[in-house]
């Protein structure tokens, strides 16, 4: 892992792949709305049950990987981070959001739309980070039996709140798609088709 500075080709590399991963993140959630609405108006089953869960598991696995761009780009430095600063970082993310939803409340700039002060809690839950963390390795990352055991209803519950203002808050820098799609090198380089190799004939 390398150290960068701003702006060169390092720099420019991680912006692409933050960029990627924001927009899936961005799909995951649109998925997880789309089945969480049918769930809601249809009546819960088993199959539908299956696909909210992996819709929603994509969306923190996404969001939880994007929050680790971030930071090696805020420190400059893309080396990985353990567990213990990685929860750091996350939980400092997440309370900076919280603490500018507050404020825009409490100072009258947030949209009418907004929910009252009350639903906002002044302080982010010590354990947020490392739930998120466990959460994104066991619904997503590692196919462990823990999987079997590990209620995401309760998850969802508890720090969805919490994960879509950090969401919410990152899309103005990293969702924006204009009509010509971002060129992300060869992750939209990618294609199926034969072009100008093709494989020899037998």
């Amino acid at each position: 892992m390398a150290k960068f500075k701003p702006g060169d080709a390092m720099d420019l590399a991680l912006c692409a792949a933050l960029k990627h991963e924001y927009l899936r993140c961005s799909d995951a959630f649109e998925e997880f709305r789309h089945v969480a609405e049918k769930m809601i108006m249809e009546g819960e089953n088993r199959r539908i049950a299956f696909r909210t869960y992996n819709a929603y598991a994509r969306f923190i696995r996404h969001l939880y990987e994007f929050l680790l761009a971030a930071t090696q780009r805020d420190r400059n430095d893309t080396a990985q981070l353990d567990h213990e600063l990685a929860d750091k970082y996350v939980h400092s993310i997440a309370q900076r959001v919280l603490s500018k939803r507050r404020e825009a409340i409490l100072n009258g700039t947030a949209p009418t739309w907004e929910n009252h002060i009350s639903a906002f809690p002044e302080q982010v839950p010590q354990d947020f980070a490392s739930r998120f963390r466990r959460v994104r390795n066991t619904a997503l990352g590692h196919a462990k039996p823990e999987r079997h055991r590990l209620s995401l209803t309760t998850f969802y519950h508890e720090f969805h709140k919490f994960l879509y203002m950090i969401y919410v808050d990152s899309m103005w820098m990293w969702g924006r798609v204009d009509d010509d799609f971002p060129d992300l090198g060869e992750i939209t380089a990618f294609s199926v088709m034969i072009k100008d190799d093709p494989p020899p004939s037998a």
